[in-house]
């Protein structure tokens, strides 16, 4: 599995340490950072470590800021062009979500065959450590309400910043540019919808509580962003049902065609008069 880790402006925050110490116990893994037009020192800290562990590490330059969702795309893409990895995985560069989860949900991912997708939730039950701002923590809840309203798959966590997926399926989920910045996840699972059935998903796609959260604070999203939100899911929303409208008119197109075609057929065959 190779990790695509977008990064902007992780200078101050960023866990170098950690990076380090997993790499050097876990060679089935590797890590892609994408710095995403950053104007500190993060691609000093990427390029050391590349230099470094360069079996494991590799690193992709966006020279201006194009946001995570971008920046995402384009290092999957970079991996499905230059690595035969069988599963992808992108994480939040300041590992709110430990790499013990990410090695953690990666085994489930690996041991089960059936699955395409697997996604972590920051859901808090008994024995998790699931550690949140209060004002982030409701304020999350009401966007994921929002979220569940426009894409109706019930998901608790559609923001967690830790999802896994089989090669073919990143290939087709991010080969084409996203709507928003950092709202992308949402059209992950639109995409997801619009690829399969629920029964479908429901086999293919699994949501896992994270066992350790931890918030860091300093978020890139602005209010700005967050005022957006509405606009940018009705947005999606709107793409895809028009998309999904398209596919179920030319299912019915052609099977309209199909029927014409049986009934010529029929009345020009001598033995079904």
């Amino acid at each position: 599995m190779i990790v695509i880790v977008p990064c902007y402006n992780e200078f101050e925050r960023f866990p170098l340490q950690s990076f380090e110490k997993f790499i050097r116990d876990n060679s089935n893994i590797g890590f892609c950072f994408v710095n995403d037009g950053s104007s500190d020192l993060t691609q000093y800290f990427i390029d050391n470590l590349e230099s470094r562990y360069k079996k494991n590490v590799c690193t992709v330059s966006l020279m201006v800021n194009l946001g995570k969702g971008e920046a995402v795309r384009r290092g999957v893409n970079f991996v499905l062009k230059n690595f035969s990895t069988k599963y992808i995985c992108y994480l939040d560069a300041d590992l709110s979500t430990p790499l013990e989860e990410v090695q953690r949900v990666f085994w489930l991912i690996e041991s089960r065959q059936e699955l395409l997708f697997v996604f972590g939730s920051r859901v808090s039950v008994f024995g998790s450590q699931i550690k949140r701002l209060s004002y982030r923590h409701y304020g999350g809840r009401v966007i994921a309400t929002l979220i569940d309203m426009a894409l109706k798959l019930s998901i608790y966590d559609t923001q967690c910043g830790l999802k896994i997926f089989s090669r073919d399926l990143a290939n087709e989920l991010f080969k084409d540019p996203f709507l928003s910045r950092w709202l992308f996840d949402v059209e992950i699972f639109a995409k997801m919808k619009l690829l399969y059935s629920l029964v479908d998903l429901n086999r293919f796609m699994k949501e896992i509580p994270i066992n350790v959260w931890t918030e860091k604070g300093n978020s890139k999203v602005k209010f700005v962003d967050v005022v957006k939100i509405p606009f940018i899911l009705f947005a999606i929303k709107y793409k895809y049902r028009i998309r999904e409208n398209e596919r179920k008119n030319n299912t019915n197109h052609a099977s309209n065609i199909q029927s014409v075609l049986s009934s010529i057929h029929s009345s020009s065959n001598p033995l079904q008069r």
